[in-house]
């Protein structure tokens, strides 16, 4: 998908500087950059044509034009006008104080000029296509391909023209066109840094990773001081599990720019997946800043700092403030009653968040279909089994196109599953596409923006006094926010403990959590645990090697064997499933749990064992164990998760009848009931549509439960009290 166009700072690739509008959102695919608005251009380009002008001085237009191409608009301009009163026919001077009111923004006075400018000098290319950048500007789009067209007529290899009409393109939603016009730009200018990283810009939109990194590569090497193009070549690599090179790239930014945030922080998260726990006091030592200055940084990275949801907040709304305001849709007349089917419309932009594809499946599947019409808007094809539902593919489109898409569609309510797995999401609601709008949230925190106005919850995730730590009004269900997922057939996958690489005796206390949610709290717990339960091992994902290899000496430097440590292979979610069957305890993770895999542990007859934090993210399994009727799983302290860790692993009577409740509550817990749960979800989307009928404000509510029992929460899981203020950045 594509984002908007950045501002003019952008226009240089020879900036040291981050950019400081779109590109400092941490996105899958940042802006296209818009060229350089002089007539030279870096490179192997061309200038502006001074035959045009042979009256004027060469030397008195080279010192013009080094005024414009020093930012120095008024005073190139003031100069211009005061030439023209001698050489009224210098297509030069025309242009040249087109130029700089266009520079200024003053479009009506640029379009005057230029014109002009064509009169005297119609073979221009360059003149046309700045021409063309007025009409960009004013939103002409096609005016402006008119006219980029005109010029490249004159001149095939005129690279304003091919870039600015690649970016016109690009916002048409016409990528494989603009991908053409970048390509010839580049023939014509090979060391052209921007247009390098425009067309790589497309080529990532389009999957070609591999494509897009050579270009990167190229922008970066081209222009050293391109700090943009190095940043996306972090993202890729990262993403595609190359930490250590992303990790090289995000060091290079932070020589040039100390206070980059942004980068930081996307370094610490890289860090932390590597178990590099020095990320901790590099944390501490820029704590007091991180976040809050002028680059936004990437949710994803911040929600695992610290347990902290006071500072989350206040970090979560500078990353919503720097987000390019989105222009509102235009939405259909209020009715005064409900219609016969609310309009659902349900966002999942990444095709690469299966835990979100798995509850829309879900959701999907068990909605009542006569009070409610669907909408998917999903990054992929329509989902399977799925003919009740309208389907919008959200592949290669704009933020803009999307927004124009979900205006027509004429929804009641807007419902985002992924919340920053992508950042289209904050840009179409942003523009206010549903009467309601609401975050069931992949990201488990407040997104930061007055965008969203209720965010799904429950009593345990989010108890009565964390209101404060959110942006939106809370919609708390009556059992956990989760949902389940339909349970995958296992029986294609058996395993025994051999199969896993686990020995036959002894206890496996296992964990699904990713690596970067481990940190030293609970590793020393963890190794304890070890050295305490004799033959006892501690199995793990398929952690990156330099993780594996990092936890197997902190495991040394505490006493334990590494060979206690044992590390199963890269499987999918029915694979990982069926062989979390044979290990014995789940260890959760403390600031960020274990989520999805927390919930995947049960619905294979895996206990949980976790300790309840205070901030959303640190709470999400205390909510699955609630609705799962395993609430003699939950503890509050560091201490009671350890000494309760240990009764089990020495109890093994107590530990299996604690697997045969869970199998038990499998079958009437509500955590496991999927339409018990799509019918909460609708009230509670009755709830708030009702409110909006009657023209008041979102507030804080909960969803009554059924008639169905309800799991009591035990009375020593006292839910965390808020703090009686709140906790700033010290």
């Amino acid at each position: 998908m594509t984002l908007a166009p950045t501002d003019r700072q952008a226009n240089d690739p020879t900036n040291s500087g981050i950019l400081a509008a779109d590109p400092q959102r941490d996105a899958h695919t940042a802006p296209p950059l818009t060229m350089k608005l002089s007539g030279q251009l870096p490179g192997r380009s061309r200038s502006l044509p001074p035959q045009a002008a042979k009256a004027l001085d060469p030397d008195l237009q080279e010192q013009l034009t080094a005024l414009y191409q020093h930012g120095q608009y008024q005073q190139a301009a003031a100069r211009c006008a005061e030439l023209l009163n001698t050489h009224r026919k210098s297509a030069f001077l025309w242009e040249l104080l087109g130029r700089c009111h266009l520079a200024q923004n003053a479009l009506d006075e640029a379009a005057t000029c230029l014109n002009k400018a064509c009169e005297l000098q119609p073979t221009s290319a360059t003149t046309f296509a700045a021409m063309g950048d007025v009409y960009k500007r004013q939103n002409r789009g096609q005016d402006a391909l008119a006219l980029y067209k005109k010029a490249l007529s004159l001149d095939p290899a005129c690279l304003p023209a091919l870039n600015n009409m690649g970016n016109t393109l690009l916002e048409q939603d016409k990528i494989i066109e603009a991908d053409e016009c970048f390509a010839k730009a580049i023939e014509q200018a090979p060391d052209n840094a921007q247009l390098l990283y425009n067309r790589a810009n497309i080529q990532r939109q389009l999957g070609n990773v591999d494509v897009a990194c050579k270009l990167y590569e190229q922008a970066a090497r081209y222009a050293p001081n391109f700090l943009e193009a190095r940043y996306n070549l972090a993202q890729m690599a990262g993403q595609a599990g190359r930490q250590a090179e992303a990790i090289h790239h995000l060091e290079q930014i932070l020589v040039a720019r100390p206070a980059d945030d942004r980068a930081r922080a996307r370094k610490l998260r890289l860090m932390a997946e590597l178990c590099d726990w020095r990320w901790i006091d590099e944390y501490q030592a820029h704590r007091r800043n991180l976040g809050l200055r002028g680059s936004a940084c990437a949710p994803q990275a911040l929600i695992g700092l610290e347990d902290n949801p006071d500072l989350l907040r206040i970090r979560m709304q500078a990353h919503a403030h720097a987000a390019p305001a989105a222009e509102p849709v235009h939405l259909a007349a209020a009715t005064d009653s409900r219609p016969v089917q609310l309009r659902i419309g349900y966002f999942v932009s990444s095709a690469r968040d299966r835990d979100a594809l798995d509850r829309l499946d879900t959701l999907l599947a068990q909605h009542d279909t006569s009070r409610f019409a669907l909408y998917a808007y999903v990054a992929g094809p329509a989902r399977e089994g799925c003919a009740h539902v309208h389907h919008r593919d959200l592949r290669g489109l704009a933020a803009s196109t999307i927004r124009t898409q979900a205006q027509a569609d004429k929804l009641d309510i807007a419902i985002d599953l992924t919340s920053f797995t992508e950042e289209v999401e904050t840009q179409v609601f942003g523009a206010r596409i549903a009467r309601v709008q609401i975050a069931l949230p992949g990201f488990p925190g407040t997104m930061g923006t007055l965008a969203y106005d209720y965010l799904l919850t429950d009593a345990v995730t989010c108890p009565p006094g964390s209101e404060r730590y959110f942006e939106e009004h809370l919609i708390r269900m009556p059992h956990s926010y989760h949902g389940s997922i339909e349970a995958p057939d296992l029986s294609g996958h058996q395993f025994s403990r051999r199969d896993c690489g686990l020995p036959d005796d002894g206890f496996v206390f296992c964990t699904l959590a990713p690596s970067h949610a481990i940190t030293p709290r609970e590793y020393d717990i963890w190794m304890r645990l070890l050295t305490k339960v004799d033959d006892s091992v501690l199995w793990m994902p398929a952690y990156p090697t330099k993780a594996q290899v990092a936890l197997r000496k902190e495991a040394e430097a505490r006493g334990v064997s590494p060979e206690r440590l044992i590390f199963g292979p890269a499987c999918d979610g029915s694979e990982r499933m069926a062989r979390a069957k044979v290990a014995d305890l789940f260890l959760d993770t403390f600031t960020l749990n274990a989520g999805p895999t927390a919930r995947e542990a049960l619905i294979a007859g895996l206990p949980v064992l976790s300790m309840a934090g205070r901030q959303f993210a640190a709470r999400t399994t205390a909510s699955l164990l609630t609705a799962a009727g395993l609430g003699e799983l939950l503890t509050t302290s560091e201490k009671t998760y350890e000494a309760r860790a240990l009764e089990l692993a020495e109890d093994r009577d107590q530990l299996m009848t604690l697997r045969s409740k869970l199998r038990l509550m499998q079958a009437k817990a509500p955590l496991f009931d999927n339409s018990r749960y799509a019918r909460d979800l609708e009230r509670g989307f009755e709830m708030a549509f009702a409110r909006c009928l009657e023209g008041l404000p979102p507030q804080h509510m909960t969803v009554p439960a059924n008639a169905a029992p309800d799991p009591v929460i035990p009375a020593e899981f006292a839910p965390v009290r808020a703090a009686s203020g709140p906790i700033h950045a010290a």
